[in-house]
């Protein structure tokens, strides 16, 4: 199959890449910036990587019109709250118009096997009630969720008005060796650049009280096969653990693993204009796709520092 997979060199991305190239597909993906092309863990062969702006309605045309995918996975975005509310606006324009460029070009040229989108548990907001179900209300607190539960009706629309096969995978967090921008890997970070201090260190932390349903990027790439395989468009399957891990638990987990004294130090900066206090999914649907997690946070948590320790200083 030839799949045609939007922001390829992403942290999901990448892991995606690899996981196609190995089943025996044929991808083409597509980065932002060059600089997103010197990752560590990008894939260095079986992927013809092409340069795509979503702002840029014409080149999101051409590129569909080029590679006549027979499969799209839409991972495409500006994927950070705290750089949505720095510039909401630049947010919408990748997230929202963005998608709405690729689903025009799809129209004219639909995948056989139909298109993935990447949505987000954060287009929930905070949830009345736990755990969350695919038939609550999307409720947004933040402009990077509000833009994310637009993407998610924009898939449903073009499915029911131009029968476009769009299924929405509503991934909650993420995570996995190698990541940015999350608390997990941060405090991996910090313990690591510790480490090679030789002496002991502070690991600053943010809300430590949150709770947050995560899953390692090695499950949550299964699970994302299984919903494209296998997903009904009017059917969105939330993506996540199925349970709750709270973030103090990342950073004692850390903390016990180094190799020097590590003391752990709140630092207001770090703090969101909001958080959700827990935001544990409700994964019936995926279970019932023959999705099982694998990956224990234990093992995240070790595979992550151990990226990490190894990094180029």
């Amino acid at each position: 199959m030839r799949l045609l997979i939007t922001g390829a060199s992403g942290f999901i991305g990448r892991h995606l890449v690899a996981y196609a190239v190995a089943n025996g597909h044929e991808v083409v993906g597509t980065y932002l910036a060059s600089h997103e092309l010197g990752a560590r863990d990008l894939p260095a062969s079986g992927v013809r990587w092409e340069q795509l702006n979503m702002d840029d309605e014409a080149a999101v045309r051409r590129i569909v019109e080029s590679v006549r995918p027979d499969g799209v996975f839409h991972l495409a975005a500006q994927a950070y709250a705290k750089k949505a509310w720095a510039d909401p606006a630049a947010t919408f324009r990748t997230n929202v118009l963005g998608t709405i460029y690729l689903y025009e070009a799809l129209r004219h040229r639909p995948p056989p096997n139909g298109t993935l989108l990447a949505s987000s548990g954060a287009a929930y907001g905070v949830p009345t009630e736990l755990p969350i179900r695919e038939e609550f209300a999307l409720n947004a607190t933040n402009p990077y969720g509000v833009s994310k539960a637009t993407q998610d009706m924009l898939s449903l629309q073009y499915f029911l008005n131009f029968g476009l096969r769009i299924v929405r995978a509503r991934l909650f967090g993420t995570t996995g060796p190698g990541k940015t921008g999350d608390a997990l890997n941060d405090f991996a970070q910090q313990v690591a650049a510790i480490e090679r201090t030789g002496k002991p260190g502070r690991m600053r932390v943010g809300n430590l009280e949150s709770l947050r349903d995560v899953s390692d990027i090695r499950d949550v790439l299964r699970a994302m096969w299984k919903i494209f395989e296998a997903g009904e468009p009017t059917r969105p399957v939330n993506v996540g653990a199925g349970r709750s891990y709270s973030i103090r638990q990342f950073a004692e987990g850390l903390r016990s693993m180094a190799r020097v004294p590590v003391e752990i130090v709140p630092d207001p900066v770090l703090l969101r204009p909001t958080d959700e206090p827990d935001n544990r999914a409700d994964i019936q649907r995926l279970l019932a796709l023959g999705y099982a997690p694998s990956y224990p946070i234990e093992r995240t948590l070790t595979d992550a520092l151990e990226f990490w320790r190894t990094a180029p200083a």
